[in-house]
């Protein structure tokens, strides 16, 4: 089925805000590596997940509130734990840190419970991208994702779609990322509605 003018669609809404997610991406690579030299590798520690997450948020957040590029218009919104929330182009965008590719369960957390709700037929307002690691603390990549709801509070919340971020430095001046090209390694939807175990989620639901 051709997507290209839903608005809707993942490639769209990817497009739309690729200039805030692709400023956010440089930011999460600089604060992901920093993160893992400066707490563990420097100190010949190994990484404690919960630790490290929260090192990577504290970073990000401070680097987004105050290192905007000129011309990109975003507002960051305070959340407690050093939560990570923006609004951009009257999308609103939380960062979580990804538990095996997915989105993290909402735990005891009623606030991020209601963030993933959200029908397919409304255009999307609430958007989340994960931000996935290896146990080393090398960052893989990031994923944006249209959330659909809960069905379990400590299982991985059902999605509408999910869609790679093209690294930066893949991009062209003005080009689209998902124009269509033959071996386009970057375009990779993945439509998942299974639950899978948090492993990274606390009793408080803000294990990021």
């Amino acid at each position: 089925m051709n997507r290209g003018n839903d608005p809707n669609a993942p490639e769209t809404i990817l497009n739309e805000l690729i200039d805030f997610l692709s400023h956010a991406y440089k930011v999460y690579e600089e604060s992901v590596a920093e993160a893992t030299f400066e707490e563990f590798t420097s100190k010949d520690e190994e990484i404690e997940p919960f630790h490290h997450a929260s090192c990577v948020r504290f970073r990000i957040r401070r680097r987004l509130s105050k290192n905007k590029p000129p011309g990109l218009e975003y507002q960051m919104r305070p959340l407690s734990n050093n939560g990570v929330y923006a609004i951009y182009k009257e999308r609103s965008i939380r960062f979580y840190k990804g538990v095996d590719g997915h989105a993290p369960a909402c735990g005891t957390s009623q606030a991020k419970k209601d963030f993933y709700q959200q029908t397919l037929f409304d255009l999307p307002t609430k958007l989340v991208v994960i931000y996935n690691v290896t146990k080393d603390g090398l960052l893989l990549g990031l994923d944006l994702i249209n959330p659909k709801g809960v069905v379990k509070d400590f299982e991985t919340p059902q999605v509408h779609w999910s869609i790679s971020i093209p690294h930066p430095a893949t991009m062209q001046s003005g080009a689209s990322p998902y124009a269509p090209q033959p071996d386009d390694l970057n375009k990779e939807i993945r439509r998942d509605d299974s639950d899978e175990d948090d492993l990274d989620i606390s009793l408080d639901g803000n294990g990021r």
